[in-house]
C-alpha cells in the first residue's frame, strides 16, 4: 500500500515554515485553554479573528474577555486540531491551512463534553520574517451546548 499523496500547490514545501505555522496553531489552542488572552490575541497582530469587531490583537482580546466564560480563571476547555494540512508559498510569504477542530469542556461535577466540532480554514502571512495568522473561517459540523463556554 502506497502512502496518500497530498499535493503541494506552491512547489516544494518549506518544512521550516510549516513547522512554525503548526507551532502557532498549537500555541493558539494552549493559550486559549489557559485563558491567556493576551497571548492568544498576540497571534492576531496582523490578522482579523472572525468574531472580533476589527483587525489586530486588541479587538480579539476584548472579544475573548467579554465572551469566554471562566471557572476559577480558566474556560475548562481543550481545543484540539487534527487532519491539519498546511500549504506554504514561501516566495509570496503566504500560507493556507485547513484542519478539523474539536473543543471539549469539562465543568465541575460533569464529564468532558464535546461542545463543537468544526472545520477550520485559514491563512497566514509572513511579516518581518515571522508567520502571523491572517484569517480564519470556522465551518461547524457538529454543535453541542456552547452556552457554558461563550456568552451570546
Amino acid at each position: 500500500m502506497s502512502p496518500i499523496e497530498i499535493p503541494q500547490t506552491h512547489g516544494r514545501p518549506s518544512y521550516d515554515s510549516e513547522k512554525e505555522i503548526w507551532r502557532t496553531l498549537c500555541a493558539y489552542c494552549e493559550a486559549i485553554d489557559d485563558a491567556d488572552f493576551d497571548r492568544v490575541a498576540g497571534l492576531w497582530k496582523h490578522g482579523r479573528w472572525p468574531f472580533a469587531d476589527g483587525p489586530g490583537s486588541e479587538p480579539m482580546r476584548r472579544w475573548l474577555e467579554d465572551r469566554v466564560i471562566l471557572y476559577d480563571g480558566k474556560p475548562r476547555t481543550k481545543h484540539q486540531m487534527t487532519n491539519v494540512v498546511i500549504d506554504v508559498d514561501d516566495e509570496a510569504g503566504t500560507a493556507y491551512f485547513t484542519s478539523y477542530s474539536s473543543i471539549w469542556q469539562a465543568l465541575p461535577g460533569s464529564s468532558p463534553q464535546l461542545i463543537i466540532y468544526t472545520r477550520l480554514n485559514g491563512t497566514f502571512e509572513r511579516v518581518d520574517g515571522r508567520w502571523w495568522w491572517k484569517t480564519l473561517e470556522l465551518v461547524p459540523d457538529l454543535v453541542g451546548d456552547t452556552s457554558r463556554h461563550v456568552r451570546g
